[in-house]
């Protein structure tokens, strides 16, 4: 067990230094709080350095030249803000899946830019069982610290594919047997209540401002509406996602 008592520490640099997006670029995550801890742990995925308050390393017995303890004063700097927590901590990415091992119903987002609504549809597919995940190039990844926080760790149960040519790859998975169903309130969309979810199914989330990409749409299989007050025209992605994941979790 390491003390830190300077907050610019080299040997803590990934945790006060390095941005969110420069780590996850090179295959590392950074993760806070005590449940995710806990969750990680469970997972006997690996640490590469665990940096809490000395009460919680001491509550856990933590121990090891990768264990780094500091004041909680320390740790309300890193997070920027006053922080409820005692630990974050580093680990590696979890690698990339195929496409061909990944579950009969998938959840697709295409373009999504915030962490809240990545991080609070992946909880919502965890809540349903759904557990394969494809994001695309222009998706922000579910493994940034604050899609980490809102997913509450159900991130790392999850089967994870990240897109670099979301075109080809929808191809490749109409030809392993995939109906492709594309979610937008327009005009020749079919009313989700009057829709059985096929076994097989990839169904994709549009981003906040554009809704899902005009080409994906057009050779969509299925386009999908939540019935609403015309109004209220759209539902935030993330509440959509919810209504539409419970209605796939039917899938017999």
């Amino acid at each position: 067990m390491i003390v830190i008592t300077d907050f610019d520490d080299h040997r803590i640099i990934e945790f006060t230094k390095l941005r969110d997006h420069t780590l996850n670029d090179q295959g590392y995550i950074l993760v806070e709080s005590e449940k995710i801890f806990l969750q990680f742990k469970a997972s006997n995925k690996t640490f590469l350095k665990i940096l809490s308050t000395l009460e919680f390393a001491k509550k856990y017995n933590l121990e090891g030249d990768n264990i780094f303890v500091a004041s909680k004063d320390i740790l309300e700097k890193i997070a920027g803000f006053k922080i409820h927590f005692e630990v974050l901590f580093l680990a590696e990415k979890p690698q990339n899946n195929v496409l061909s091992n990944l579950d009969d119903q998938i959840i697709l987002l295409n373009g999504l830019s915030s962490p809240e609504n990545v991080g609070s549809i992946v909880r919502s597919a965890a809540a349903f069982n759904i557990n394969s995940i494809i994001t695309d190039e222009k998706c922000c990844s579910p493994f940034l610290r604050r899609c980490i926080r809102v997913s509450m760790g159900n991130i790392f149960s999850m089967k994870t594919y990240h897109s670099h040519n979301l075109r080809h790859d929808l191809k490749v998975l109409l030809e392993l047997g995939y109906t492709i169903i594309s979610t937008a309130n327009i005009d020749r969309s079919i009313d989700l209540s009057n829709f059985q979810f096929p076994k097989k199914t990839v169904l994709i989330i549009g981003s906040e401002g554009h809704g899902v990409d005009l080409d994906i749409l057009d050779t969509s299989d299925v386009i999908l509406k939540i019935k609403i007050d015309p109004q209220v025209a759209h539902l935030n992605a993330s509440n959509a996602a919810a209504i539409f994941l419970s209605h796939m979790s039917l899938i017999k």
